[in-house]
């Protein structure tokens, strides 16, 4: 979890692991997932315009009337005056919206039925004696002679009602009227659609409908996503960082090459000199959890490394269900590991130089139809051993969870690098692999478990090396390193 100051901890939004995500988190979040959020952005605003699109145009013009009482000859006579049509103008808003007002209008603006005026009034008044009247229409000058046409209206129909008799007929003047003050203007400016309004809330809409999903698809997504899922999951510390680099899977060696990839699996290299100062590994088994998540790639270039810091380096292609470094190195692999195991071929006829000094490569050999028998027989660790005594050994070997034949190496080497691929690897995947036994009961169990941690992914980022600990004082040469790879930020 990235770590902040405390004022930047204000969003309460839990992760899948139940930690707050501070605004930090969510700014990178928000970068990570940009083109979904920017998505979401033109989805909300195409929605705000059709929209507006779809919406009549109308305009409005306002109409605006004075409520007078009496004729006033003294102060105290206009003082009750006003008093008194402040009170009624408050009772005359109801007029507005009324059937028999909107027959008024329409028979004096000629309109075939008062169903075009009714819902397109309203009155308003500011607490005073100021009566205004708004009109909604089609057009500007049916706007400007409805708002007129309504303010006469309701000074009639108020008229009628002041001089409603018993009899119920209008008698007589009222003292009460609605005086027309100002004529209302032709509109220049439609009031519907509002371009500005529907396209602001659109994009809005659509920006909290991304991020939402964003969000979401973070708290439930179960793939491996930052060193801090593996280091969780592993317990872990993180060591290096291999960004995405073309030349990764463009080519086997890195020697020359001064890049940010080249420079981490140095650093990388670098890492495991002092995973054991006194006792530094001579045999590292390279696996990942399914196939396709970069091991061979990464214990190709880890081999390379190691080669060009001048150790005698020796890559053996122990994936004996998909063999790839005979491809990867463009070298005849049809005579390798199974006929040496087998004994059917001496080792250093099948021993295959590279263009990298130092390195010399062993590869798989036929595919024989019973791999894990062969990797976990005896012939396998002695030949191991034997490797040792002149060289460092890396051995590029099959997956962990379809097959055991990684575990079965991992006994007869001093370690292995588990390679995780990020947004490809599932985290229960990466815990299956940290709890399940390094040991098929054949050999002596590891003294030291998932204390190193690798990332790194060969199209989108990253390795991560952790430091292994101490084996306890025990002498069981299957310490276990582990090395989960994952993508670069």
């Amino acid at each position: 979890m990235i770590k902040s100051c405390g004022f930047w901890r204000v969003v309460r939004i839990h992760n899948r692991q139940g930690d707050v995500l501070d605004l930090l988190q969510l700014w990178a979040l928000a970068r990570r997932h940009w083109l979904v959020l920017l998505a979401s952005l033109l989805a909300g605003l195409a929605l705000g315009a059709g929209v507006s699109y779809l919406q009549p145009t109308l305009y409005s013009a306002t109409s605006t009337g004075y409520v007078v009482a009496g004729n006033a000859a003294t102060v105290g006579d206009a003082f009750a005056g006003a008093n008194l049509a402040a009170e009624k103008a408050g009772t005359y808003l109801p007029l507005v919206e009324s059937q028999n007002v909107a027959e008024r209008v329409a028979r004096d603006l000629d309109l075939e039925s008062p169903a075009a005026v009714s819902g397109a009034l309203e009155g308003s008044i500011d607490g005073t004696v100021i009566f205004e009247i708004t009109a909604t229409a089609s057009s500007p000058e049916l706007a400007r002679d409805m708002a007129d046409a309504a303010i006469r209206a309701t000074s009639a129909e108020a008229v009628a009602l002041e001089t409603l008799t018993p009899s119920g007929r209008s008698a007589g003047d009222s003292v009460i009227r609605i005086v027309p003050v100002q004529a209302a203007e032709t509109p220049t400016q439609p009031v519907s659609p509002n371009w500005n309004r529907n396209l602001a809330l659109g994009m809005l809409l659509g920006g909290m409908a991304g991020f939402g999903f964003v969000l979401l698809r973070h708290i439930f997504d179960r793939r491996v996503r930052q060193s801090a899922d593996v280091e969780e999951i592993t317990g872990s510390a993180t060591l290096a960082v291999v960004p995405k680099a073309d030349e990764l899977v463009n080519s086997t060696s890195l020697a020359r090459n001064m890049g940010a990839a080249a420079e981490a699996l140095r650093q990388l290299r670098t890492n495991l000199r002092f995973v054991r100062v006194d006792d530094p590994p001579r045999s590292i088994v390279v696996t990942s959890s399914n196939a396709g998540e970069g091991k061979s790639t990464i214990a190709a270039h880890l081999a390379s490394m190691l080669a060009e810091s001048g150790q005698a380096t020796v890559l053996v292609d122990a994936d004996l269900r998909r063999p790839m470094q005979a491809k990867l190195f463009d070298v005849d692999g049809t005579v390798g590991l199974t006929q040496v195991v087998a004994g059917s071929a001496d080792l250093a006829d099948c021993l295959v130089s590279t263009q990298q000094e130092n390195l010399l490569l062993l590869p798989a050999g036929r595919i024989p139809p019973n791999p894990a028998e062969l990797v976990g027989s005896g012939r396998m660790q002695s030949l191991i051993t034997s490797l040792e005594q002149s060289f460092t050994v890396i051995i590029d070997a099959p997956p962990l969870l379809p097959v055991t034949d990684a575990e079965l190496l991992t006994v007869a080497s001093d370690g292995a690098l588990l390679v995780v691929q990020t947004g490809k690897t599932r985290t229960e995947q990466v815990a299956r692999r940290n709890s399940a036994p390094w040991s098929t009961g054949t050999g002596t169990a590891p003294t030291a478990r998932s204390t190193t941690t690798v990332r790194t992914s060969l199209r989108g980022g990253g390795v991560v090396v952790g430091r292994l600990a101490g084996a306890g004082g025990g002498s069981s040469r299957t310490t276990v390193l582990r090395v989960c790879v994952r993508r670069a930020g």
